[in-house]
């Protein structure tokens, strides 16, 4: 006697309705933790090369405003930024010549000064000391460092530097000497003067995906007697 073939379904030959949708989720979930990290990564790339950019341009404004004051005489300053505040607008003169023997003056000779110059803070333009983005770019009461050649002449400006900050880096305004550095209350640029060397610092803040990035800088230039 011939029996008829036993046909049993393999319940394991294939993904059921269940096993499908799981399998679908996780892919979707790998998929997107792939794509947050590579988010990430890109973010984080972009913000090392803001770093370096916000550090390169801090550097040359610093250096441009030391490299001003190198041939400036301990009595052309003005204000004289002696005391524990600095200042963050300052004028001075640079020597333009010199010869004589008229025993005072650079090293001895007779100083001719050019015309007076200042370097100073200034708001951004639709800034203001107001605590608010005035200007919607992520950043609050922020300013410039600005260059002046001969105040009351010409009066050329140049902007060494946007976005330097309102205060210097780990200041706040509360009478307190809050970051250490000896100055109580200064600036995002500030000029300090002890005996006859000047201090230069500058901070610069640039807004990007991870935050703020904050750069400060620190430089001196000896005085002229």
């Amino acid at each position: 006697m011939r029996h008829p073939p036993n046909h049993r379904l393999d319940t394991r030959a294939g993904f059921t309705l269940v096993e499908a949708a799981i399998a679908t989720a996780l892919l979707i979930l790998i998929m997107s933790s792939a794509i947050l990290a590579a988010k990430h990564g890109q973010g984080a790339f972009r913000a090392t090369q803001t770093a370096t950019d916000v550090e390169t341009r801090v550097r040359r404004a610093l250096d441009r405003a030391a490299l001003e004051l190198l041939s400036v005489g301990e009595e052309e300053l003005l204000p004289n930024p002696t005391g524990l505040f600095g200042t963050s607008t300052i004028l001075f003169r640079q020597a333009r010549s010199w010869g004589g023997n008229a025993g005072d003056g650079l090293n001895g000779l007779n100083v001719l000064w050019g015309d007076q110059n200042r370097l100073a803070f200034e708001y951004d333009t639709g800034e203001s000391d107001d605590d608010v983005d005035e200007d919607g770019d992520g950043l609050v009461d922020e300013g410039r460092l600005v260059l002046t050649r001969d105040i009351g002449g010409n009066d050329g400006r140049t902007i060494l530097c946007t976005g330097v900050r309102e205060m210097l880096e780990g200041e706040d305004a509360n009478g307190a000497d809050d970051n250490g550095n000896g100055i109580v209350d200064e600036a995002g640029f500030n000029i300090h003067r002890v005996g006859n060397v000047l201090f230069l610092r500058l901070s610069l803040e640039v807004p990007c995906e991870t935050g703020t990035i904050v750069r400060t800088l620190e430089t001196s230039v000896r005085l002229r007697n």
